[in-house]
């Protein structure tokens, strides 16, 4: 794949001194029918799969989003029940992901409904903006209920003082494989959310083709710290690897005003 080209601003502690790296895996990997890129980029993946990524395009609540005037909402908090277990790491060909394994069970509560933690992936620079800026790196956590429901908790990083918690997984970036039973690791995953949970919710969609509608969204508005040395190995895993900010058409953000911890 091509680099890609990032045009936009990023926030404090973002990318400066950082050159962009090859949105691409190890040649191992078998070329994928979508990219970050040319033709095959966001604005084409309609026409990659008609039948499958028509709601990229054609939906009208898609995401990520720019966040400028959300309102504030007298919100039931979320209830997060992450325990510590082993996690399997590995590279799909857009990101590296973590997985649960094992039998321990992690779930978030939201409005009164339990979803159930599959995996966090990231993408570099962040996805959402908050006032037409990025941050560094976004993380993406998430959740389906046993309905089939999802929802994602989406947490920025910024640069700042090194995470111990995050080390276990920014050290396996660069060498995971497809395999994710070939690098394990054990992560607390509670330890890896803010200690401030307060979001900001909307309605939107999966950020990766098809595209899927009905996700519900919770930004938090904290981000948390990571060394710029833990940030660069984000970005040499993957760098482009972020969809363009979506129309709102009429959505309305939600800032929850409980600031729960």
């Amino acid at each position: 794949m091509r680099v890609p080209s990032i045009k936009s601003k990023f926030a404090i502690g973002a990318l400066a001194g950082v050159a962009l790296l090859v949105v691409a895996s190890t040649a191992s990997f078998a070329a994928t029918a979508w990219t970050y890129t040319g033709a095959t980029g966001p604005s084409h993946w309609k026409t990659v799969d008609p039948t499958n990524y028509a709601t990229c395009v054609d939906g009208t609540a898609q995401s990520p989003i720019n966040i400028e005037k959300p309102v504030k909402t007298d919100l039931t908090n979320l209830k997060f029940s992450y325990v510590k277990s082993e996690a399997g790491i590995f590279n799909n060909g857009h990101t590296v992901e973590a997985e649960p394994l094992g039998t321990e069970k992690s779930s978030v509560t939201i409005d009164g409904t339990v979803y159930n933690f599959a995996q966090f992936h990231f993408h570099a620079p962040s996805e959402h903006e908050i006032n037409g800026m990025h941050y560094p790196v976004e993380i993406h956590f998430v959740n389906k209920s046993d309905a089939g429901k999802l929802a994602v908790v989406g947490v920025f990083i910024k640069a700042g003082a090194a995470n111990a918690e995050w080390k276990a997984f920014t050290d396996k970036l660069t060498t995971a494989t497809e395999d994710p039973e070939a690098t394990k690791v054990e992560l607390e995953w509670s330890k890896l959310l803010p200690t401030s949970k307060t979001t900001l919710r909307y309605d939107g969609s999966l950020t990766t083709p098809g595209c899927t509608e009905g996700v519900k969204w919770n930004v938090m508005t904290h981000p948390i710290t990571m060394s710029q040395a833990q940030i660069n190995q984000f970005l040499e895993a993957y760098s482009g690897n972020n969809r363009p900010v979506q129309p709102l058409h009429g959505r309305v953000v939600k800032l929850d005003s409980t600031s729960a911890k």
